[in-house]
């Protein structure tokens, strides 16, 4: 007995030692997140300088093809012509000549549900904001969708927007939901305390974004408020236990019909966020506008008449399948040997994933089987995107190992492997978001009249769409980012 208890001692000791250290480096990372461009260098002058790009291999989203050997003149942030042959020598004398031959000109990409959060280990603070705008832009990210402040309230996220359309900072276009709906005691509020490293007792949940509602709540107040504030939808928790764990209060149906029914008079797309198939059936009865996630907790069953009632209500599916990889990168840290990643990504993220005690206890803290988690949501996702499902690409970056603008890229790879071709991925990330958010004359796909904002690439992503991280440069409305 006094064996065990030895043994005992001294393997509490080691967890506790572990435990004290994984909090020490938690809360006191060293690095910062540094922001490596100045929006002053980057919008030098008031209006945007001309480009005539030439021999670009232009690469068209909606035909699925590639339109080769293509000259485009840009002028004030936009694509004023696309020609080929011969250029006039006016051309040259009067615009930066920038040879893009052998190359390929990919549309900004469009992230439909995203975070201003690092993807590190680490609580979120005002710095981290900045940093993850940039990042978004560097990997060619040019619009993103914000579901929730995940940290902060819908008045900072209407701050940023007005700062990004001043370019008082480098980011892509921001839509979002702002504050985010759930019901009291709902998700996510026990997992506020991890997210924040915030006490709950000391937790304001105005300041972290978080509405609880119910049916008697004044809907006209708070919808007219997004409305004040140049918000664009809203976020609703349709959550019982996420994706297998413990049942949590959940908004009820008559309340979750009510939210759609109000929104619509006040044009604001709603954002269901389901991980459950319980759940699912029930946003997609009331009339959302949008399916958030993908079932986690077993392969769908029976789900033909959900898929015919999502197609037929035009209800839209963003997948977020970097969550089903999540746990899997934050185990291993992987992520951190990709050259890629470590391209653009903050310091201040890089180091909490190299945290293995607080990697391995977030994953063990998560409750589910990891594993078949993963396998649940591709399964899902091949009978959403079979049953012919409209997709919308969200990569749910800030989440840990989500990182902004780089799991954009690997969130593209995942629909391929899911069963999607090339050229729906890249539809499903561009010019499909576009057309939902009723801005397609402006972005989502190269022509004349839209921004421009681009991605230049050495190799062709319809061939291969992990060949959408051989980025060259990125063009982001008018202004090169680099």
């Amino acid at each position: 007995m006094k064996k065990f208890l030895k043994v005992f001692s001294v393997i509490l000791g080691v967890l506790l030692v572990a435990g004290v250290s994984a909090y020490f480096i938690w809360f006191h990372n060293t690095e910062e997140h540094t922001l490596k461009l100045d929006p002053k260098e980057v919008y030098a002058t008031q209006n945007s300088p001309r480009y005539l790009i030439t021999n670009a291999n232009v690469v068209d989203v909606e035909s699925g093809t590639i339109l080769e050997n293509k000259h485009l003149t840009v002028r004030n942030g936009i694509v004023a012509r696309i020609f080929e042959g011969s250029i006039h020598d006016s051309l040259r004398e009067n615009y930066t000549i920038v040879n893009a031959e052998n190359r390929f000109l990919m549309p900004g990409m469009i992230d439909m549900h995203a975070h201003l959060n690092s993807g590190g280990l680490i609580p979120p603070d005002e710095s981290t904001r900045p940093m993850a705008l940039e990042q978004f832009a560097r990997y060619g990210v040019s619009t993103i969708f914000t579901l929730g402040g995940h940290g902060f309230n819908q008045e900072i996220t209407a701050d940023l927007i007005d700062k990004q359309k001043s370019n008082e900072l480098i980011g892509p276009q921001i839509f979002a939901t702002g504050d985010i709906l759930t019901a009291p005691g709902g998700y996510p509020i026990p997992l506020v305390p991890m997210m924040t490293g915030i006490p709950a007792d000391e937790i304001d949940l105005d300041e972290q974004g978080i509405l609880t509602v119910s049916e008697e709540s004044d809907f006209d107040a708070i919808f007219s408020k997004k409305k004040e504030l140049g918000l664009n939808g809203i976020k609703i928790m349709v959550e019982s236990g996420l994706g297998g764990a413990s049942e949590e209060p959940r908004i009820s149906d008559a309340t979750l019909q009510k939210i759609v029914q109000i929104a619509s008079e006040y044009n604001l797309s709603v954002f269901a966020h389901v991980s459950r198939q319980d759940d699912l059936e029930d946003a997609i009865h009331a009339g959302v506008d949008v399916i958030v996630h993908t079932v986690a907790d077993q392969v769908l069953k029976d789900a033909e008449t959900l898929f015919e009632k999502m197609k037929e209500d035009s209800i839209y599916y963003t997948p977020t399948l970097s969550i089903a990889y999540m746990y899997q990168y934050v185990a291993s840290a992987e992520i951190l040997e990709d050259p890629f990643l470590m391209q653009y990504s903050s310091e201040r993220t890089n180091r909490s994933l190299e945290n293995w005690p607080v990697r391995q206890l977030m994953v063990q803290s998560s409750g589910v089987d990891t594993d078949q988690h993963k396998q649940n949501m591709m399964q899902n996702f091949s009978l959403f995107y079979k049953a012919g499902v409209p997709i919308l690409m969200g990569s749910d970056a800030g989440n840990p190992s989500v990182i902004p603008g780089y799991s954009a890229h690997k969130e593209l790879e995942f629909m391929s492997d899911g069963g999607m071709s090339n050229a729906e991925v890249l539809r499903a990330a561009t010019i499909i978001p576009a057309q939902f958010l009723g801005v397609d004359d402006i972005t989502g796909s190269i022509g004349i009249g839209k921004m421009a904002s681009f991605i230049m690439l050495d190799d062709n992503p319809l061939k291969d769409v992990r060949n959408s991280r051989s980025i060259h440069r990125v063009m982001l409305e008018g202004y090169w980012i680099e």
